[in-house]
């Protein structure tokens, strides 16, 4: 299985660095059967949607498209040794216990959120052209 050409480019050291980190990692799923590589190549093939703003509104911008997604759990851990196991199953069963309360609010929050995006991409596209 041969890896598939660069379709990237991230610029100045820290960016040389963080390609070899994700080529590294990338080949490593591809030896252990983790990643497809003809998935790999359709994601590849698909147009790129770019910010073309100034550096701190395409970071906004970026935060948004990562967070749009509110529901989404976050990993309950303690870092305590003794009773650390203990809080944290009683934190998960609580958070399933009171799931129902802020699941509608939630969903409503996420569709507004990924419209909103979709919104934002559109007027990006029309600017552009």
């Amino acid at each position: 299985m041969t890896e598939p050409a660069p379709t990237f480019r991230i610029a100045g050291e820290i960016g040389r660095e963080a390609e070899g980190t994700v080529r590294a990692r990338l080949a490593e799923r591809y030896a252990r059967g983790v990643v497809d590589p003809d998935e790999v190549a359709r994601v590849a093939t698909m147009r790129l949607h770019t910010f073309e703003g100034d550096e701190a509104a395409s970071e906004i911008f970026r935060r948004c498209c990562v967070t749009w997604e509110v529901d989404r759990e976050l990993p309950i851990t303690s870092h305590r040794a003794v009773v650390g196991p203990l809080l944290v199953t009683v934190k998960r069963f609580a958070r399933r216990l009171l799931r129902f309360l802020t699941e509608a609010q939630l969903s409503r929050q996420r569709d507004f959120n990924w419209n909103l995006l979709l919104v934002l991409r559109e007027l990006l596209e029309r600017e552009r052209r």
